[in-house]
């Protein structure tokens, strides 16, 4: 695989953010207006949320698990990871993830394998609104193929030179440069896939970076891509404690709990966290 970098074909993959924007000058203007523009509240309807160490993959026309429509999907509580995102302009197929430090090559190879795959599985099928009650108004999504019209579709064969748009945001540069080190070992897992990747916005390192009191500080923190258009942009997601306050929150995850299995407590931490959001194709790595 390649990695196109203004529209140069790379034959070595990127090992730094300085390497990145000395490569493309391009990239870092939009990097820093990315990471300056205030972030916006993204609420629950019709996002398909990932989160650490998850990816996903959804597309315009696709459902959660609470029936609502796919708008958008994004991450939040973004510091060293990488958020990395594929795209397909041509189908509005989207597959993001929030990589961290045991994210390995496997992982990227199959959220581009399931990538691929939801790409073909959209080019081969016809998506249509249909309406339930005959008034008039939206009604759900019905999927229909031409086999099932007693027609044999052909297969359908995915381009082996078509690019695909590259997204990666996050990675700030931290004073103990683990970031850093993380973005050298994605982006040889990027370039080592067998799929072309067009680095469109990438945000790491010190575009991303403010300091506090002399530390050193990400400026995104949560990132939000609209499926139907491409944009993305910096987000806070309105994740609430329905039943926890922050004071427990911290006393559960600091202190040995009272429930054994902690598996278990993770999982009801995570799920009043997320409340609200619907739950996509998310897999875990």
């Amino acid at each position: 695989m390649v990695v196109i970098l203004g529209g140069f074909k790379l034959s070595e993959p990127l090992q730094s953010p300085d390497q990145i924007y000395s490569t493309a000058p391009h990239l870092k203007p939009y990097a820093e207006k990315l990471a300056t523009r205030a972030p916006k509240m993204v609420e629950p309807d019709g996002v398909m949320y990932v989160r650490q160490k998850q990816w996903g993959i959804t597309y315009p026309g696709d459902r959660l698990d609470n029936t609502s429509k796919v708008i958008k999907c994004g991450t939040e509580d973004v510091l060293t990871c990488h958020v990395i995102i594929f795209r397909d302009r041509a189908t509005g197929v989207a597959a993001i993830a929030h990589f961290d430090e045991f994210t390995k090559r496997v992982h990227f190879e199959r959220m581009a394998a399931a990538f691929l795959d939801k790409i073909k599985a959209v080019k081969n099928g016809v998506w249509e609104e249909w309406d339930e009650d005959g008034d008039g108004d939206e009604g759900e999504w019905e999927y229909w193929s031409e086999e099932e019209e007693g027609l044999e579709p052909e297969p359908t064969v995915l381009d082996p030179d078509a690019v695909y748009d590259l997204y990666v945001v996050g990675g700030y540069k931290d004073d103990a440069a683990k970031a850093e080190k993380l973005t050298n070992r994605f982006f040889r897992h990027l370039h080592d896939l067998t799929i072309r990747l067009n680095l469109a916005i990438c945000c790491i390192g010190e575009p991303n970076t403010k300091r506090i009191s002399g530390k050193a500080q990400p400026k995104i923190s949560g990132v939000c891509l609209d499926i139907s258009s491409g944009e993305i942009y910096s987000a806070v997601y309105n994740r609430t404690f329905t039943d926890f306050t922050e004071d427990i929150r911290d006393m559960l995850i600091c202190f040995p709990p009272l429930i054994k299995n902690k598996s278990s407590l993770r999982r009801m931490i995570a799920t009043q966290e997320d409340r609200g959001y619907g739950k996509g194709q998310a897999i875990c790595v």
